[in-house]
């Protein structure tokens, strides 16, 4: 019987899904369903998949979505159209080690006190080159995960993971209403913070997350990363905090637009600063990479000026653990 179901959404990712196939036939365990969800690509990722499976036999499904949802909503779809216990994603531009899906569905299925294992993350460039860095975030044990959700932490773990279905849906599943039409997709930005956040709720059961401390897919990070929705980003993370907060006194939760008209003009011109350090170090990261030493300084005195505690949570994340 099969307990895992293994999906890839995709939208416009002809570049890469190829080799994103390849990494998850190369898998050595292959004892999962394997589900493409398409949300309305534009470009050949369609036809590239077909002819993948045209050429490399195996079981697959592809499900063409009707209208572009985005992220959350291709991942919702899944949650509640899987048919398996358990549930992985893995981005149309990543590319997992060949043990990633055996070690990680082992570890779940060896104890029934966890709903999610994750893993380490390490990064390469869009052309598929290894560089600096990479996504180290996550505790390694159950009694680590108890004392950060009894504290009423975020918890932060890579998208790359291994998760219990029906738990994820008996804590919402991928949030995708209560947000404002149109773009920005605010449902899309730290999704899966909101749902490792949720699930935590249930460490009072003895439920746990947590992650194996060790590298097991490589994570495409694109140059263009500097166009990241800042701002956006930290609103999601207080929204996903505020609630947090409320559902433990057993209070009524705020939909993202109730939280976002709840804030004053103190509030927002915080965030404002602190999405202007965040924006001010990536920039400076790009310019270190093309050897542009002052703009570099320029933009991490600009980055600490505005928030410098930033700076130094993402000096620990990305140097001090990286493996």
């Amino acid at each position: 019987m099969i307990n895992l179901t293994l999906a890839i959404c995709v939208y416009n990712a002809e570049k890469y899904i190829k080799e994103t196939l390849q990494s998850i036939m190369a898998q050595t365990m292959q004892d999962f369903h394997l589900l493409i969800v398409n949300d309305c690509s534009t470009d050949g990722s369609v036809a590239i998949i077909e002819e993948f499976f045209a050429e490399n036999q195996r079981q697959y499904e592809l499900v063409n979505l009707p209208v572009n949802g985005g992220l959350s909503a291709g991942r919702r779809y899944v949650e509640e159209h899987a048919a398996t216990k358990y549930i992985m994603f893995v981005d149309a531009d990543d590319c997992p080690h060949p043990t990633l899906v055996e070690k990680l569905y082992n570890k779940i299925a060896s104890d029934k006190d966890l709903m999610a294992v994750g893993c380490h993350l390490e990064y390469m460039d869009s052309k598929g080159r290894k560089i600096n860095g990479g996504i180290f975030l996550g505790e390694t044990t159950k009694e680590g995960f108890y004392r950060k959700a009894e504290k009423e932490k975020l918890i932060f773990m890579q998208p790359t993971a291994i998760y219990d279905r029906e738990v994820a849906l008996s804590v919402g599943g991928h949030n995708i209403t209560g947000f404002p039409a149109g773009k920005p997709r605010y449902q899309d930005l730290c999704e899966d913070l909101d749902l490792w956040t949720r699930m935590s709720d249930l460490y009072k059961e003895g439920k746990a997350i947590i992650v194996i401390p060790e590298i097991l897919c490589r994570y495409r990070k694109h140059e263009n990363a500097m166009s990241a929705n800042s701002i956006g980003m930290i609103l999601r993370m207080r929204h996903i905090k505020k609630n947090l907060k409320l559902r433990r006194r057993g209070e009524k939760e705020l939909s993202f637009i109730e939280f976002k008209e709840s804030l004053t003009c103190e509030e927002l011109t915080k965030i404002e600063k602190d999405a202007k350090a965040a924006d001010a170090l990536r920039q400076g990261y790009y310019a270190l990479k093309k050897g542009r030493i002052f703009t570099f300084i320029g933009k991490l005195a600009a980055s600490i000026y505005n928030n410098p505690t930033y700076f130094i949570d993402k000096f620990k994340h990305n140097v001090l653990r990286r493996k």
